[in-house]
C-alpha cells in the first residue's frame, strides 16, 4: 500500500509443485497478467524450479525480462529455457 501497489496473487513456486505450478502460470500469462518470480537463494532459474518455469515459457513462446543483478551473463542464463544446472563462465 506504502508504494502504491495494490494486493497482489502470490502463488508458491518450488520444487515440489512444479508439475502444478508451472501450468498455472502459464495461464496467467496467457491472459496476459505480468509475472514475477523472486528467490530468496539468488538468481531465480539459476540452481532453482525457475530454470524450469523458464523452459516452459519459452516453449510457449511467452517472453521473458531478467532483472539483471551484478553479471548479464547470469540472467541471461536464468531465462534462456536451457538446462543450467552446470555451467562455465570464464570473465
Amino acid at each position: 500500500r506504502h508504494l502504491g501497489v495494490g494486493k497482489k496473487l502470490l502463488v508458491s513456486h518450488h520444487e515440489h509443485n512444479t508439475r502444478a505450478a508451472i501450468p498455472k502460470l502459464l495461464q496467467y500469462a496467457a491472459q496476459g497478467l505480468s509475472i514475477a518470480v523472486v528467490s530468496d537463494a539468488g538468481t531465480p532459474g539459476i540452481s532453482d524450479p525457475g530454470m524450469e518455469l523458464a523452459a516452459e515459457c519459452a516453449a510457449a513462446s511467452v517472453p521473458l525480462v531478467p532483472v539483471p543483478g551484478a553479471c548479464a551473463a547470469i540472467a541471461a542464463l536464468s531465462i534462456s529455457g536451457y538446462a543450467n544446472t552446470e555451467f562455465c563462465f570464464g570473465g
